[in-house]
């Protein structure tokens, strides 16, 4: 104190009496009644094991219906070491992948995977596997059977988001980009099983394109959609 004078100007200025503003009566039941105008009933957050069981029935549902509707030409392709290895690849991407985003919906959730890490590690592991198990094939129609099959799996890709869109409007999303992308990486997941039971197609460059190119788009629209849900939420707090 004696030797520093930036420490006595901050003891005098702590040291002088301050005036209190309080704010009047009339005031303070006007904040009261603004505040009361916007409470509402929250409805309880149901628990991780619910969206986690609702997400993989909607998963399995899907996909069940699109193997039915558009045959299973392409599981009777598969030999056994190539059925085994992409029905575990598939079924180990999806669970990791709908427990993130379960765990995204509700602030505190645990990771044990950082949740971007995963999205590039399920899409790794999917390239590496196939490149292992299927080989270079001759297709004459790469460009036309790429996009029957592009589109068919976003056929069934996008009603799946859209009902993962309902389940995670439920929630408190912190992330809606990172949020949104998962969610799409989910769905594009569902549409790649589809393709998978369904397409014949055993080329190692059309599985690489167009069956994970799905997957590529569907995370792409998650994230794009979580843009627009952080853009507009955001205006509405400025706004209010």
């Amino acid at each position: 104190m004696v030797e520093c004078e930036s420490c006595r100007l901050l003891v005098n200025a702590l040291d002088k009496p301050h005036n209190i503003f309080e704010p009047s009566e009339g005031r303070l039941k006007q904040i009261q009644a603004m505040i009361n105008e916007d409470l509402r009933a929250v409805r309880p957050l149901a628990s991780s094991r619910v969206f986690l069981l609702a997400f993989m029935l909607v998963s399995l549902v899907v996909v069940v219906s699109g193997s039915l509707l558009i045959g299973m030409k392409g599981w009777g392709a598969l030999s056994r070491i190539q059925g085994t290895t992409v029905l575990a690849a598939l079924t180990a991407s999806t669970i990791l992948l709908a427990i993130s985003v379960v765990r995204q919906m509700a602030p505190g959730g645990k990771h044990s995977i950082s949740p971007r890490l995963l999205l590039i590690g399920i899409l790794t592991l999917l390239i590496l596997v196939t490149a292992a198990i299927f080989h270079i094939r001759h297709e004459s129609a790469f460009v036309p059977d790429g996009l029957t099959c592009l589109r068919t799996g976003l056929t069934y890709s996008i009603p799946a988001a859209l009902v993962f869109w309902a389940f995670l409007s439920r929630g408190a999303i912190l992330y809606p980009k990172l949020t949104g992308a998962a969610a799409g990486g989910l769905a594009g997941l569902i549409g790649l099983g589809v393709l998978e039971v369904g397409c014949s197609n055993l080329n190692m460059f059309h599985i690489l394109v167009w069956h994970l190119g799905v997957i590529l788009l569907c995370t792409l629209g998650g994230m794009l959609l979580g843009v627009a849900a952080e853009f507009f939420c955001g205006r509405g707090i400025v706004t209010t």
